[in-house]
């Protein structure tokens, strides 16, 4: 037997949590700690999941999530910290298939890690555009006032006016939203909201641009 298969044979996720800190409802529900869980999504007891950032696993891999560790300094911290009467010295010599399970865990930690930090600058610069998207609608608004019907009835116009509840609706999700929301906003539509944006830009342009060329 492993060193991993002999944590899981004296721990729980349920009990490795509880003992770091993670409050714990007696129907098994928690918020998870791994995003910002207003209203508990996680059900742990001899494994853990969250229903709403999709993580999941078993006492080891909740510690080595929390901690940021390995998967095998993960079940060396539970061996020390929980006193379990493991023997570590043996477990020294990992096996060939233990090694590349520690290196594919670190890899895919590595990855989403990548893929955290990419979504968390996307939401960011995202919500910085489209602000800016509402404030080039709303300069466009007051110079149009007093000008020509060819200038006013232009499809540019129509195009913004039509794109400023989508734009509103998608800063209330950025800004407002759950996780799960911002998440399923930047893998569906993420081109579409860039594809607005440059609309938008654009057509402030033009629009500006040819009453000026025609006053």
């Amino acid at each position: 037997m492993n060193i991993f298969s002999e944590v899981k044979g004296h721990l729980t996720a349920r009990q490795a949590a509880e003992y770091y800190g993670l409050k714990i409802r007696r129907n098994g529900t928690a918020c998870c700690p791994f995003h910002n869980d207003k209203h508990p999504s996680m059900k742990i007891d001899k494994n853990y999941h969250c229903f709403a950032c999709g993580v999941g696993g078993d006492a080891v891999d909740y510690v080595s999530r929390m901690f940021g560790l390995s998967q095998y300094d993960a079940a060396l911290k539970l061996i020390a910290d929980l006193v379990l009467p493991i023997d570590t010295k043996r477990n020294e010599d990992l096996s060939i298939q233990e090694k590349e399970h520690i290196r594919r865990e670190k890899a895919k930690r590595e990855r989403i890690a990548h893929i955290k930090e990419r979504f968390e600058k996307w939401c960011s610069q995202t919500i910085d555009m489209l602000r800016n998207c509402i404030l080039e609608i709303d300069d466009v608004n007051h110079f149009l006032i007093g000008k020509p019907p060819d200038i006013i009835f232009s499809e540019d116009y129509a195009q913004m006016l039509h794109a400023e509840p989508l734009i509103n609706y998608w800063l209330d999700i950025l800004c407002m939203g759950e996780v799960s929301e911002r998440q399923e906003l930047f893998l569906k539509d993420r081109k579409k909201v860039e594809e607005i944006a440059g609309k938008v830009c654009a057509g402030r342009k033009r629009i500006m641009g040819c009453s000026r060329g025609s006053a």
